[in-house]
């Protein structure tokens, strides 16, 4: 899987920028709040029809404009897929081979892995970070948890508005129902996703800091009985939690409410590790969810990578690049300065001021 081409128009500070892609690595190079991110946003909007910044629609769209378009050409298994996505008058819409689609059908024509400084918050950070990290990565191989998802979502703004208005145990009973069928599938394949990744997770980290530390990902779930976790051990906590959810107004139970926890000898890594190794932690949990990619769907995700040199010491920026020259699939890296990146393949270099990108060749 590639981006092949990307047209751009009125995306953040980037007027209009039509470009090709080949399928290896690319450098995007520019000074700091010259457009060099933006660039990268746009090809992740592209592919989840979500900004990474932001979750304002009108952020993206260019000072002064009212309208803005991202479109590409994907190119996987030797077919091309035309995707585009539009915001006019703050409605977006997205096209998939040229006709008008819902988000369902349009999800995973091109599947990325971003990563960026921020993504320490996935060590550092609430649990809802750490939620976002785990669906994220299972969008990208599982096309029916996008649906199970905005289910579950749509039954849990159901029941919070219900239990703000004071209705009856009828209507509740109605979406609870629902909750705990759709939330018992997220939990599920949640609970998959984090044993998927642990052996990928623990064997990158080991490499990354060259130490045999015993690192564990697990699923902290809202539901702890001793007859296992089940959808109806689900509806039952549900249930029993309504009259406190009636006194608070909103649902306390729920994968809404679960986290992920990353331990080290047994310890939070939140409070535990050092900042070298809360780094290895957040570089090997990306690895492992692009190693996850390519067992299960047979070839390799597109790589995002923001400015991560910035953030990591000269060992995990080495341990980086020296995965890198050995993955096979696209890769966009911005930085301030291409020299500094320790390269051994070649690239395609791009640069970026004022929000206008140009090619410079190859690297």
């Amino acid at each position: 899987m590639h981006l092949s081409s990307i047209r751009i128009a009125h995306f953040r500070n980037i007027k209009e920028f039509v470009g090709n892609f080949s399928p290896g690595i690319h450098v995007i190079e520019g000074q700091n709040g010259q457009g060099k991110t933006n660039l990268i946003e746009a090809i992740h909007w592209l592919a989840h029809l979500r900004a990474f910044r932001t979750n304002r629609v009108r952020d993206l769209v260019r000072w002064k404009e009212r309208e803005l378009s991202v479109e590409g050409t994907v190119v996987q298994n030797g077919l091309n897929h035309q995707l585009k996505v539009v915001i006019k008058s703050g409605i977006k819409k997205a096209y998939l081979e040229n006709k008008t689609t819902s988000s369902v059908n349009y999800s995973g024509h091109l599947s990325v892995v971003l990563f960026t400084p921020s993504d320490l918050e996935i060590v550092r950070g609430t649990p809802e970070v750490r939620r976002r990290f785990i669906d994220r990565s299972i969008f990208n191989t599982n096309s029916q948890y996008l649906p199970d998802y905005l289910n579950y979502r749509h039954a849990l703004e159901q029941r919070n508005a219900y239990l703000r208005k004071g209705a009856p145990d009828i209507l509740l009973q109605s979406v609870e129902v629902l909750m705990a069928k759709y939330g018992f599938r997220l939990m599920s394949e949640r609970m998959r996703q984090v044993n998927s990744l642990q052996d990928y997770f623990t064997e990158t980290f080991s490499k990354i800091m060259a130490d045999s530390l015993d690192v564990r990902m697990g699923y902290r779930s809202f539901i702890t009985t001793t007859n296992g976790q089940t959808e109806e051990a689900f509806l039952n906590h549900i249930i029993d939690s309504r009259e406190s959810d009636r006194e608070r107004g909103f649902s306390q139970r729920g994968p809404h409410t679960d986290d992920i926890t990353l331990k080290i000898l047994g310890h939070s890594a939140k409070g535990f590790a050092s900042q070298g190794q809360q780094r290895a932690v957040v570089l090997s949990l990306k690895i492992a969810e692009i190693l996850n990619f390519k067992q299960k769907m047979n070839e390799w995700p597109v790589l995002l990578l923001d400015d991560v040199s910035s953030e990591l010491d000269r060992e995990k920026n080495r341990n980086l690049f020296q995965f890198l020259n050995d993955f096979s699939g696209q890769v966009f890296i911005t930085t301030t300065d291409s020299k500094v990146l320790n390269m051994d393949q070649e690239y395609t270099q791009w640069t970026v001021a004022q929000g206008n990108i140009e090619r410079r060749g190859r690297g």
